[in-house]
């Protein structure tokens, strides 16, 4: 027995319903956004060209756990928060101070490829010194010294 024309499915037809139910599409999913370009939930990025203190200023950071500033503001240590430890910067705070130093793509890629591996790494621009280290229990460490 043959059925109704209206209740005939094509493969075509199942497959679109597939793709219906489980949410998918045929269009390209929109890519994440970049994590070095992100800004903290806390404040705006310190304008451009922002030294140490701007930038720390600027992210809303002044005082915050995990983020220290020397009296002179030449020096900033940032160490965020590991799985074990109660209290540390997030992730966020170090891409609000990078962003707001403008560190250039090549440095903060170089950031974002550290493994809990690699030697303590460094960096150098303008007038800005970058030294970080990564490791799963203290997660990302970063020094900045302005010259």
């Amino acid at each position: 027995m043959r059925l109704p024309v209206m209740y005939s499915f094509t493969a075509a037809t199942a497959i679109a319903a597939a793709l219906i139910l489980s949410g998918c599409s045929t269009t390209a999913p929109t890519p994440a956004p970049d994590p070095t370009t992100e800004a903290s939930s806390f404040a705006a990025p310190a304008p451009a060209g922002a030294n140490l203190a701007d930038a720390v200023a600027g992210c809303g950071l002044d005082g915050a756990d995990g983020v220290e500033l020397t009296a002179d503001k030449t020096k900033l240590s940032i160490d965020t928060k590991g799985p074990r430890e109660t209290s540390g910067a997030a992730m966020t705070d170090v891409q609000c101070v990078l962003g707001a130093l403008e560190v250039p793509k090549d440095i903060t890629s170089m950031m974002k490829l550290t493994t809990s591996t690699a030697e303590p790494t460094d960096a150098e621009w303008e007038n800005l010194g970058f030294a970080w280290n990564y490791s799963p229990e203290n997660h990302f460490l970063l020094a900045i010294v302005q010259a």
